[in-house]
């Protein structure tokens, strides 16, 4: 089996304060290019239903339901990808990379196409009698459940370019690209709805996402890996026991993590409606779509933490960790506590002031503390499967799926089956679950709780959350004229959201530590002279 050994090179030893110029910059980057993504995402079902009913875009989310389990093997796969990758180039050891990854390739694309045999004859099933779509909508429903399904299979298989760029720090590189390929999409997705292609301009927009991104991410891994190679040649069967246990314990977690992020959307289709199910999407939305940018901070730190575990630098592990952990619950906090108490007039501004969308901004509120909550579990994720012991992760998803089952069980028995109460069985399982493990991965770490508490809880909730109601409090009388109208609302938002911002920084700036405004300083006169020094150069 190929293991990782302590012996380094000085061409890749990357020292401490370099170490914490590549986080810096990586999730600056990375933060940037997530809520570009999420802008995007807020921006498309607004102008697709302009073109398709909700019975239509209901379809899109099911599609993404269906999806997320074809999901399973990705997580897995990608960090073992990232984990070796970082350990590998960390001890200088290039050809391992060649055969972990065209092994993981071979062994992906195999099991892809199995998976899309038998989704041709599963499909027409799962259309006809579990989500019971409209007849109507079934030759619709096909090309888009199938579509999807190939196109990110054909993703799992060639996403192994982006993982090795992010196994080596690379993440700002392939945000970028991310970002650029969200520009095709949404030119390309405007083309097809003008042109008359409806609910199918998402799939033909997605594929050409797809394909970009791969093409991109394969050029640049030649570009930044000197000797980075793939084929058949360096496949070896005993890099499978690298998927098979690091590998098998990530995927376990996330089938449990997947079943609890879709199991709403499941239940409301087949309970209620297509239309029940569009709703809860809209309403889930902005704060799942929050969390992928949190989920992109924690991201960052896998590989930092492979690389410096495997140059046995503990002491910058564990400071890592606190660091992380107060950078991610400060900026959750900060989009969680404005969405928390503006949820109402941000879904007139963004949905429009409809009846129907009102249990929008119910769900979109309620689900705030318990998505930061959950960006929160994600440091020590990162940290477990930084150091190899990724069977620690298990203790979250295992727990909250038996919240779920548990909890989900009183509400559906003593309450009536509504899109709200069938919210609250995630919400609760999620708080409850989050809470209890990441007081066992301080505990493990060996984080004072109390420390833990005092640096990096108390001012990511109470300074945001405190901040936001209030100013909603005292513009109440404005918000109320801000519901009537669309425009309205938006212009309420945009002010509200200065202030809001305003009120917000200052109040960090007078918690951070001198230290940590002195590194704050010198990032952002590093950035801003790196961008003069650019102009300069073009002048």
């Amino acid at each position: 089996m190929p293991t990782v050994t302590s012996t380094t090179s000085s061409k890749n030893q990357i020292s401490k304060q370099d170490l914490q110029d590549i986080i810096s910059k990586n999730m600056l980057i990375s933060v940037l290019a997530k809520i570009f993504n999420l802008m995007t995402r807020l921006l498309i079902p607004p102008i697709v239903l302009g073109f398709v009913s909700l019975h239509e875009y209901g379809l899109w989310a099911i599609c993404f339901v269906i999806i997320s389990y074809f999901n399973l093997g990705a997580f897995g796969i990608a960090n073992v990808y990232i984990r070796y990758v970082a350990a590998y180039h960390a001890t200088n050891e290039i050809h391992k990379i060649n055969g972990l990854v065209s092994t993981g390739m071979v062994l992906v694309t195999t099991i892809s196409s199995i998976f899309l045999l038998v989704l041709w004859y599963v499909i027409p099933f799962l259309v006809e009698n579990v989500f019971k779509i409209l007849p109507s909508l079934h030759e619709t429903a096909f090309l888009l459940l199938y579509g999807t399904a190939t196109l990110f299979l054909l993703s799992l298989s060639f996403n192994a370019f982006t993982h090795i760029l992010n196994g080596l720090q690379k993440m700002a590189e392939t945000s970028l690209v991310m970002v650029f390929c969200l520009i095709i999409e949404m030119g390309a997705l405007v083309v097809f709805l003008f042109q008359g292609f409806g609910i199918l301009s998402l799939l033909y927009a997605f594929a050409i996402r797809t394909l970009v991104s791969i093409f991109i991410n394969f050029f640049l891994c030649h570009h930044f890996l000197s000797g980075f190679s793939i084929g058949f040649t360096y496949f070896d069967r005993s890099y499978f026991k690298l998927f098979y246990r690091f590998g098998a314990i990530v995927q376990l977690s996330s089938i449990f993590g997947l079943i609890l992020n879709s199991i709403d959307k499941l239940i409301t289709s087949t309970a209620l409606s297509m239309k029940a199910t569009a709703l809860l999407d809209l309403g889930t939305k902005i704060p799942v779509m929050s969390n992928s940018i949190s989920a992109s901070m924690n991201a960052v730190f896998l590989p930092a933490i492979s690389y410096a575990h495997s140059q046995q630098r503990h002491a910058e592990v564990f400071d890592m960790y606190i660091g992380g952990s107060r950078t991610i619950n400060l900026f959750m906090g900060f989009l969680m506590g404005f969405l928390a108490a503006f949820s109402a007039p941000l879904t007139v501004a963004w949905l429009g002031k409809n009846e129907e969308f009102q249990i929008v901004a119910v769900i979109m509120a309620v689900f705030t503390v318990s998505r930061q909550l959950h960006a929160l579990t994600g440091m020590g994720t990162a940290y477990f499967k930084g150091i190899e012991k990724p069977s620690r992760i298990l203790m979250y998803s295992g727990t909250r799926l038996v919240l779920v089952s548990l909890i989900g069980s009183i509400i559906l028995y003593f309450f009536e089956i509504t899109v709200l109460n069938i919210a609250m069985i995630i919400i609760l399982s999620t708080t409850i679950g989050a809470l209890f493990y990441i007081m066992y991965s301080i505990h493990f770490i060996g984080i004072p709780f109390l420390k833990y508490i005092a640096q990096v809880m108390l001012p990511g909730f109470l300074i945001p959350y405190g901040i936001a109601f209030l100013l909603f409090w005292l513009l109440t009388p404005w918000a109320s004229i801000a519901m009537t109208d669309r425009w309205y609302a938006l212009g309420f938002i945009f002010i509200s959201g200065i202030l809001y911002t305003s009120l917000t920084l200052f109040a960090y700036w007078r918690i951070f530590t001198l230290e940590e405004r002195n590194k704050l300083r010198q990032r952002v006169l590093k950035i801003i002279g790196r961008l003069f020094h650019k102009k300069s150069n073009q002048v």
